[in-house]
């Protein structure tokens, strides 16, 4: 299987972002957050999913937020890292208050 990726928008690539892992139900979990929203993870609800490959950065799904709960992130962002290649490419996860 093989995720299709869109490129971060220009706007997006003009933020700074940091990458925090963390172990949830035995999964490692990346999440990407904006530097900039005083370094701590966002409250949203929606769940985006991306990937930084060769040092860029890139979206799954087309950017759409496509999960709605903490355990339907979990069970997508499991599906992902069975299929990724960790060499090349490291998935995240980034939480959005709201679908526009």
């Amino acid at each position: 299987m093989n995720l299709t990726t869109t490129p971060f928008s220009e706007l997006e690539n003009k933020k700074k972002y940091n990458l925090f892992t963390f172990k949830e139900d035995g999964i490692v979990i990346n999440i990407l957050n904006d530097s900039k929203k005083y370094n701590k993870i966002p409250s949203g609800n929606f769940y985006k999913f991306g990937a930084i490959i060769g040092g860029q950065y890139f979206w799954y799904f087309k950017g759409t937020p496509v999960a709605n709960d903490r355990e339907k992130m979990r069970e997508i962002f499991g599906a992902i890292i069975n299929i990724t290649d960790f060499s090349t490419t490291t998935p995240f996860i980034y939480k959005v208050k709201k679908i526009w």
